[in-house]
C-alpha cells in the first residue's frame, strides 16, 4: 500500500502503546476512553434508531483501539472495527479480550470501506474524517461509507468544525501552522508520498481538515446522503463538534 500523511497514525499509536496508555488522549485505563458528552450522545442516537439493536451489524471507522467498538458491542451489536494503524488494531485486539468482546478488528484504509463487501446498520466515524485532508480523499470516504450502508442504515459523522467566526489562517507555531485552506500542519522529517510539502527548507505534513459546518453539509450532500439530524457542540478552547446522523 503507498503511504499517506495519514499513516502518521501508526507513529502515533506506537508512542501510546509505548507510554502504557490504552488508547488517544492519554487514556490510562479502559475507562478513561472517550468523553462523557460523545459516550452519551452516540447511546441516544443508537437508542433512537435502533429500538431493536440487538444484532445490528454496525462499522467503527477510524475505530483505534476501540472506545466506540467497545460502546457498541457491549450494546450487543455485531461491531467491525477499521484502523489504518496496526499497532491501533492490535491493542484493541487485546483489549477486547480483557473485556470478553467479539469484535472484529481490521487493518484497513477508511478510502476504501466497500472493499469489505459488506453492508451496515450502523457506520459511525469516530472522529476519523477531519484526520482526512485532501478533498478526493474526504468523497473517498464518504462514498465508500454510503456505499457500505445497508437499506434504512445509518451514517453517524462526528467530525471537528470551525467555530462561527472568522478564520484566521495566521495561527502558526513552533510544530504547528493552520492554513487559509482550513489545514492543519504539523513538522515533519518523514516522507510520505502523499500529503508533505516543503516551506523555508522545513518538510510540513497535512494533519487535519477542519471546516467550518456548512462545508462538511456540502460534502456530505455531494456524496449522497441526506441529513436526519444535525448537533453542533462547541467545546472550551476548542474546535467545534459536528454531529450528523445521515442516510
Amino acid at each position: 500500500m503507498e503511504k499517506s500523511y495519514y499513516h502518521a497514525h501508526e507513529s502515533a499509536y506506537q508512542q501510546i502503546k509505548s507510554n502504557g496508555y490504552v488508547g488517544w488522549g492519554n487514556a490510562k485505563t479502559l475507562n478513561d476512553l472517550g468523553d462523557n458528552v460523545t459516550k452519551q450522545y452516540l447511546t441516544d442516537t443508537v437508542n433512537r434508531f435502533f429500538p431493536e439493536v440487538k444484532g445490528k451489524k454496525a462499522l467503527d471507522v477510524g475505530c483505534g483501539t476501540g472506545t466506540t467498538a467497545f460502546m457498541l458491542s457491549q450494546m450487543e451489536m455485531d461491531v467491525t472495527g477499521v484502523d489504518i494503524s496496526e499497532t491501533a488494531i492490535e491493542m484493541g485486539r487485546d483489549l477486547s479480550k480483557q473485556q470478553n468482546l467479539n469484535i472484529n478488528f481490521i487493518k484497513g484504509d477508511v478510502l476504501e470501506l466497500d472493499k469489505l463487501n459488506q453492508k451496515f446498520d450502523l457506520i459511525y466515524d469516530s472522529h476519523c474524517l477531519h484526520c482526512i485532508v485532501f478533498e478526493d480523499d474526504r468523497q473517498k470516504v464518504l462514498t465508500s461509507a454510503k456505499k457500505s450502508l445497508s437499506e434504512g442504515g445509518i451514517f453517524i459523522l462526528d467530525t471537528m468544525v470551525m467555530p462561527n467566526e472568522p478564520h484566521d489562517p495566521a495561527h502558526t507555531y513552533d510544530t504547528l501552522r493552520f492554513d487559509e485552506d482550513y489545514i492543519l500542519w504539523h513538522k515533519t522529517k518523514s516522507s510520505y508520498a502523499k500529503g508533505v510539502i516543503e516551506l523555508n527548507g522545513q518538510a510540513w505534513c497535512a494533519q487535519r481538515r477542519i471546516y467550518p459546518p456548512h462545508m462538511v453539509m456540502a460534502e456530505v450532500a455531494k456524496a449522497g446522503f441526506v441529513v436526519i439530524s444535525d448537533r453542533l457542540d462547541a467545546q472550551p478552547n476548542e474546535v467545534s463538534m459536528l454531529r450528523l446522523v445521515l442516510r
